[in-house]
């Protein structure tokens, strides 16, 4: 395995191979992703803006640590990804996004059944706006409006929410979605990029980011991020990365003091016990952001190709079909009900991001 500096620089090199030049799957600047249902053997390709903007993202969060060709390659790919992000902006022209294009619409790209019925595209949804937003922080991107439009999407405000922990339906916690005809939707990992945002945007708090940032905090301190992983971050739904949005937020906000303590003191267990490399890559990436110092992870011996190998196989986030509604919501534990997606490229940048923490 090469030094760190010199393997981050090959880990950019090949994130940027993977960047679409354009073909019959993606425009010239997306980053290539899989939908899969795992448990009936099915995968397309599927082009959506989250992981690129994800990617570019997490890319861009560690490229003052790297070397300046590094650093250029990151841009060039950052430019090329803010070509795409207009094709996903909401169909009504407000600066909102979808996960899927709305010019033209492509929802589930490449599947056989849910493309064909416009009722299955998904509205403009807060994680991958806030996204957008935070990849692209220009003048298109005004902060206070958005600020705005979270809130008036909000619980209690929109309408009230009949599913999440009970404690906070009466409370003015940000929804995951922006479709009118959506239900109120908690998922305290959507809810962590939505307040990164905020306070990177140095946004004043008001009550809804408060009760937004206490559901966060209850997620961690109950245990419920640990035990009901899918309850508290329906389209996360695994422990490593539930731990891994929150300790982002949780190393910035003195909000979530209590949190960051819980992680600091429960993740080294959770990664001991994790037989996932890419898990434990998430974990190990979390303690060192909240100032752990968990064991290395990388052998030496690895080659790029070798290392690249034990990323395949991360499910960065799922749509569980059968959550949205209270009545079916019982069968949201499912695994036939979910889909799933996987991209190269991010669980790439999710190597370079370990390394950029200090990482080995």
């Amino acid at each position: 395995m090469p030094e760190s500096a010199a393997l981050l620089s090959a880990l950019i090199s090949r994130i940027a191979a993977l960047q679409s030049t354009g073909d019959a799957h993606y425009l010239p600047g997306l980053f290539p992703s899989q939908r899969r249902s795992r448990p009936l053997g099915l995968c397309r390709e599927d082009s959506n803006v989250f992981f690129t903007a994800l990617t570019i993202f997490t890319l861009q969060e560690l490229s003052a640590q790297l070397p300046p060709a590094a650093q250029a390659l990151v841009a060039t790919m950052a430019e090329r990804a803010r070509a795409t992000y207009p094709h996903y902006r909401s169909r009504d022209a407000q600066p909102t996004y979808n996960y899927y294009q709305t010019q033209p619409r492509n929802h589930f790209p490449n599947g056989r059944l849910l493309r064909r019925f416009t009722q299955f595209a998904p509205p403009d949804d807060v994680d991958c706006t806030v996204l957008v937003y935070l990849a692209d922080p220009g003048p298109a991107h005004h902060a206070a409006w958005l600020h705005h439009k979270l809130q008036a999407h909000a619980n209690t405000v929109a309408a009230w929410a009949s599913t999440g922990p009970a404690a906070f339906r009466r409370r003015k916690v940000y929804s995951t979605w922006f479709g009118k005809h959506m239900p109120i939707e908690f998922d305290v990992s959507t809810l962590s990029n939505a307040l990164l945002w905020v306070v990177r945007s140095r946004l004043p708090l008001n009550e809804f980011d408060t009760d937004s940032l206490a559901l966060i905090e209850w997620a961690v301190t109950s245990g419920a991020y640990r035990h009901n992983p899918l309850g508290a971050s329906p389209y996360y739904a695994t422990a490593p990365l539930v731990a891994y949005h929150i300790g982002r937020l949780a190393a910035e906000v003195p909000q979530l003091g209590a949190a960051r303590a819980a992680l600091l003191r429960e993740l080294p267990a959770l990664l001991a016990a994790s037989p996932h490399f890419m898990d434990k890559l998430l974990l190990a990436s979390t303690l060192r952001r909240l100032g752990g110092a968990p064991a290395p992870l990388l052998a030496t011996h690895w080659t790029l190709a070798e290392l690249e190998q034990r990323t395949q196989g991360l499910d960065f986030c799922i749509a569980p079909l059968l959550n949205y509604y209270p009545h079916t919501r019982w069968l949201a534990g499912w695994r036939l009900s979910h889909l799933a997606w996987e991209c190269p490229a991010h669980s790439l940048a999710l190597v370079a991001e370990y390394l950029a923490l200090g990482g080995q």
